[in-house]
């Protein structure tokens, strides 16, 4: 016995809708914070190990956020402060949503 349900059918065609298209919706958080250290690429060493030698660092950083911040490539203690500034601005964003 077929059920009533499963009788019906349904159209996903919504070329004949009478309403417009809904705006694209923002990212439901403007903020994405990332800091990136920088290394120098692995390098090959011949001789007798002949073996990949480790990834070094540079000493330089890359702040990037959603919300548009792109640091470049810059000194690391310098990124740190830019990172810490930001979060604290990210944090007092969401405070101030908070209260309203």
């Amino acid at each position: 016995m077929m059920s009533v349900m499963s009788k019906q059918r349904f159209n996903l065609d919504d070329s004949g809708a009478t309403f417009p298209p809904s705006e694209p919706r923002t990212p439901a958080y403007r903020h994405k914070l990332r800091l990136e250290n920088h290394t120098a690429g692995p390098e090959w060493q011949d001789g007798a190990a002949q073996q990949w030698t480790e990834r070094t660092p540079t000493g330089r950083t890359t702040v990037t956020c959603r919300c548009g911040l792109d640091t470049g490539a810059v000194p690391t203690n310098e990124a740190r402060l830019v990172y810490e500034e930001h979060r604290n601005l990210i944090r007092d964003e969401i405070t101030a949503d908070l209260r309203f």
